[in-house]
């Protein structure tokens, strides 16, 4: 009936984050776009949402098996983070036309391009690996159950990618040239990596004791050396020693502070680091808009000035997510 006012969505939140996740469903959205925010609401309870974005990652799953293809891609790594939702919906569903999709994309990234060592290239047409992959490929292989082979991309990409006296990862790797194609130390590129060492802990069997410990330790090393680079309004550079040559974001302490409070939550993450978590979450809630954009993260399409994203979206929905699980216990 016309002028009917039921939620049918019944979007979990506060009205600032119901708003946050509203801006974000309007957004157009590539591949890992696209599993990004499908995470995000599995993070916040909304589940409904979440079998939805699922339901269209994997109707239009491409022939090789990359899902959420909607226009011809090079994407390689991408699609994968598009698993996370999918495998959740069979778990909550038992259709096994999700299972097919997830298992599709498993055979795909399985027996695509990759370096001398086994680390799957970004795209089709760089020989280039990137950080923010670590967030699509080893957590796919985590939600997939396939444990070994998560934590041997992990640490093959962690190692590679890492840079100690930086206490930070640097962006992107040339494979054919063994040297930098990126050597920025960008703040979202760790921001990835935290996120995802979060992710793939949770999941790691027990029996894995020492390679939770492993990742456990890139996961501090990432936290403990990117909060030497906090600003004193508890946000970041977008590259983290650039300075004003830079620009101060946002996406990068919304990815923290959720590395942060599911660390500390899962017993990864000592306590000392939540106060600094509690700065950035308060920048980034100052940082949102009378329509649920957070405004001044790393803006879609190029990444390189301060604008607004669905990845930036999706975070800030998983940090206030986390923040309430944390204020909780």
């Amino acid at each position: 009936m016309m002028g009917t006012t039921n939620n049918v969505i019944g979007l979990k939140g506060s009205e600032k984050v119901q708003k946050a996740k509203l801006a974000l469903l309007t957004m157009v959205r590539h591949q890992w776009e696209h599993g990004t925010a499908a995470g995000a609401f599995i993070e916040s309870g909304d589940d409904h949402i979440t079998i939805l974005m699922a339901h269209e990652a994997a109707y239009r799953q491409m022939s090789d098996g990359r899902l959420a293809g909607v226009a011809h891609t090079t994407n390689i790594t991408d699609p994968c983070v598009c698993g996370e939702s999918v495998m959740f919906a069979y778990e909550k569903t038992g259709d096994a036309f999700y299972k097919k999709a997830a298992d599709k994309m498993l055979d795909y990234i399985d027996n695509a391009p990759a370096d001398a060592n086994g680390i799957q290239l970004h795209n089709s047409t760089q020989p280039m690996i990137a950080a923010d992959c670590m967030y699509m490929v080893p957590t796919f292989y985590a939600v997939m159950g396939c444990y070994d082979k998560a934590v041997k991309q992990v640490d093959l990409r962690f190692n590679l990618l890492w840079d100690d006296g930086a206490g930070a990862v640097r962006h992107q790797w040339n494979v054919e040239k063994g040297c930098w194609w990126r050597d920025k130390i960008w703040g979202a590129a760790s921001g990835w990596n935290a996120a995802a060492l979060v992710k793939i802990l949770k999941l790691l069997p027990p029996g894995m004791g020492e390679e939770r410990a492993r990742l456990t330790g890139y996961l501090g090393k990432i936290v403990s050396g990117v909060l030497k680079y906090q600003l004193d309004n508890g946000l970041f550079y977008d590259v983290l020693d650039e300075g004003d040559e830079s620009f101060v974001e946002t996406n990068c302490a919304q990815m923290m502070a959720y590395s942060i409070y599911r660390g500390y939550q899962y017993g990864f993450l000592d306590v000392k680091y939540i106060a600094q978590a509690d700065r950035m979450r308060a920048a980034a809630n100052a940082k949102v808009d009378e329509y649920g954009f957070v405004r001044d993260v790393a803006g879609a399409p190029s990444f390189n000035s301060p604008g607004v994203s669905p990845e930036g979206q999706a975070f800030y929905i998983m940090m206030e997510a986390a923040a309430e699980a944390v204020a909780a216990i």
